[in-house]
């Protein structure tokens, strides 16, 4: 019997819990009686990064090269407290050993910036512009300290012996050789998986662009390492890009076959056609690829949502996810009903080909039963596109009845129907404990030029009703909008300030013209036009590995993207979303704390450390405060004397005890008692 590998790759921020990609389609062959392995690449390394082993030999690598500069000494600093303290993170974070969302939660912030630490100047988190240009680092780079040896060595081992072939399959041992630990790590770690499993079929599910190269380099390396397997890649990714992406013979080098739809019945079939029990064009939503050219796309897939079975999550490290809660996602639809907002590529793909569908209430709830059940999750995340509130209303009533209660989290637009208090209060009475909307603007103009389908004078009724109900709001905040002027910008601004206590913030990005959209296709009727140029543009400054990618472009007013940014930056520098757990103390408007005007010693948190470096080459040392947790520096200022962990005023001045005071408000640390 053939048998599937199933991964999720590097490099996204979706670390939270599951993506679902790969439990859904897990689900449905497994129901076929195909053998499958899922596996999620992306967390995987990202425990491999977070080893005693990695950050070692980090802090190792930077203090032989250290010029004393501020970001080194930061960096540096960092890796010695998650040393000193790896214990604990990992069984607090990693294993969740002591049961405590609190302490999860406190060492959370540290194991993200540990792992980030590590991706830094890798080539699996640098930021390209173009397809093609993906193909060709894919195919140019390579490991230092990987040799043909490395590469064969799973060809000369036993697979049933894989338990004693650590040594023999450890590529770990090159970290001493490269600069490049997270490609190592990587490589290591895919090496192991694949003398595991011994795949036939090694299936990439590609949701972001970031995932794009790292995805292509383990392309290349799994027919380098086990040229028999057929690699095909589907995904969000292939939906949008797949046509353009068939077109670069650089880019599907190393790839058998492009899936450009609903991944179940394709992964199915998929199978069948390769045990010989189906012609080859009769897979649906799949492009085979062969010596560069490629086939035409097979049929339409033609199994439902309601045909699907429950995700099936076995395999994965359900608990390793880097959240202080265990918890999944679930869908309730695909595609969007609504559909018509012509900077969404999702709902326009849904509605060009009026493929949206959705469960119903009884099989979405008798699905929550079955992984409360199975894995004794206590908090799914409804992670649609468009979550339809009264549907998840519904079956959250049948879950009840059931005798089951639930957590859950929406995304969803500010649908009218978020007026009605009672329904809200009822949401969150049923267990809403989240809900996630995007927010572009306040003016009505610009909500119907984008065909948006909302009321800009319902968003204050709607948000107060949230808040009251205490069902926190977090939004996506979209800058840069056809023609805005800066009267609307300010405007939308002044009414995000303004409530400021009473929602999130959780994503700011500019508006980008992604394939597929109604935007894309008719930029002239929106206020914009293309640049000459093959590169694409996302959000560098805003999002994890610049984010959706489109086509770049110019504003027909005259303006720059770059004035247009910095426009919408004022949000971020002036509105503080009191919703938002990222928050530093000083920033929080509740729960300051009231400190005594005279002190005289203050002790630094655990996490605050006091190193002396040089901002740039060539200027003198000071030093400085280094807040580890929020990611802050300041001046340690004259008049301020460090002795062990304590700050303090040797000689009593007044404008030294004000500078103790503004610390432990600030959170930086606490009166010595």
């Amino acid at each position: 019997m053939s048998k599937v590998m199933l991964v999720f790759p590097p490099l996204t921020e979706a670390r939270l819990f599951p993506y679902l990609s790969l439990p859904m389609i897990t689900a449905y062959l497994r129901r076929a009686g195909v053998e499958v392995g899922q596996h999620d690449l992306n967390l995987d390394l990202c425990h491999r990064l977070f080893s005693k082993k990695c950050l070692g030999s980090f802090l190792q690598q930077l203090e032989r090269t250290s010029q004393g500069l501020l970001k080194e000494e930061y960096r540096a600093e960092l890796a010695r407290y998650l040393l000193l303290h790896h214990d604990r993170l990992w069984q607090d974070v990693i294993e969740k050993k002591s049961g405590s969302i609190r302490e999860t939660a406190a060492g959370l912030p540290f194991v993200r910036q540990g792992v980030e630490l590590l991706l830094e100047g890798s080539v699996l988190k640098e930021e390209v512009t173009s397809l093609s240009k993906i193909a060709k680092r894919a195919l140019e780079y390579e490991i230092e300290g990987l040799n043909a040896e490395d590469l064969n060595a799973t060809d000369a081992t036993d697979a049933t012996d894989a338990t004693d072939a650590t040594d023999a399959t450890d590529a770990t041992d090159a970290t001493d050789a490269t600069d490049d630990l997270a490609a190592v790590e990587l490589y290591g770690v895919l090496r192991e998986k694949l003398l595991q499993e011994q795949p036939d079929v090694f299936a990439v599910s590609v949701a972001y662009y970031s995932q794009l190269l790292p995805t292509l380099l383990l392309a290349r390396w799994v027919k380098e390492l086990r040229p028999e397997t057929l690699v095909i890649v589907g995904g969000q990714q292939m939906m949008l890009r797949g046509e353009e992406i068939c077109m670069i013979p650089e880019f599907v080098r190393h790839l058998d076959g492009i899936g450009v739809g609903p991944g179940e019945e394709s992964m199915d079939k998929l199978m069948q056609a390769l045990a010989g029990e189906l012609p080859r064009a009769d897979v649906p939503d799949f492009i085979w690829l062969q010596g560069g050219e490629a086939s035409v796309r097979g049929p339409r897939s033609t199994v439902g949502i309601q045909q699907v079975p429950t995700p099936d999550f076995a395999g994965l490290n359900v608990k390793g996810y880097l959240h202080e809660e265990f918890h999944f996602g679930l869908t309730t639809c695909v595609g969007c009903f609504y559909g018509r907002c012509v900077f969404c590529s999702y709902g326009n793909r849904s509605r060009r080909e009026k493929s949206y569908q959705q469960k119903t209430a009884r099989q979405l709830a008798n699905e929550c039963r079955e992984l409360i059940d199975r894995y004794g999750v206590s908090r799914i995340n409804f992670v649609d596109e468009n979550t339809n509130l009264r549907l998840v209303k519904n079956a959250m009533r049948l879950l009840r009845e059931q005798g089951y209660r639930l957590q859950f989290t929406t995304r969803n637009r500010l649908e009218e129907c978020l007026l009605d208090a009672a329904f809200v209060q009822e949401l969150k009475e049923l267990g809403c404990v989240l809900m996630s909307s995007g927010y572009e603007t306040n003016s009505q103009r610009l909500l119907d030029k984008m065909d948006k389908g909302v009321q800009a004078s319902h968003y204050q009724t709607i948000i107060d009703n949230l808040h009251r109900a205490g069902i926190p709001l977090q939004l996506g905040i979209m800058g840069g909008i056809l023609d805005e002027t800066p009267e609307e910008v300010a405007a939308s601004q002044a009414f995000l300030a303004e409530n400021a206590d009473k929602i999130g913030i959780d994503v700011m990005q500019m508006l980008v013209a992604e394939p597929q959209t109604y935007l894309a296709e008719d930029a002239q009727k929106y206020d914009i036009r293309w640049k000459d140029t093959a590169e694409l543009r996302g959000n560098r400054l805003l999002s994890y590995g610049m984010g959706r990618m489109g086509n770049d472009f110019l504003y027909e007013d005259g303006d720059t993207f770059d004035e247009r940014l910095q426009r919408f930056l004022e949000i971020y520098k002036s509105v503080k979303p009191q919703k938002n757990s990222n928050l530093a103390p000083h920033e929080r408007r509740r729960g300051k704390q009231v400190v005594q005007e005279d002190l005289e010693r203050v002790t630094l948190m655990p996490w605050v450390k006091v190193i002396e470096a040089t901002q740039r080459p060539g200027q003198p040392a000071r030093r400085f405060i280094a807040d580890l947790m929020w990611q802050r520096f300041y001046v340690l200022p004259e008049g301020l004397a460090l002795q062990g962990g304590d700050l303090l005023v040797p000689d009593g001045r007044g404008e030294a005890r004000k500078m103790l005071q503004m610390f432990v408000q600030m959170g930086l640390g606490l009166p010595t008692l």
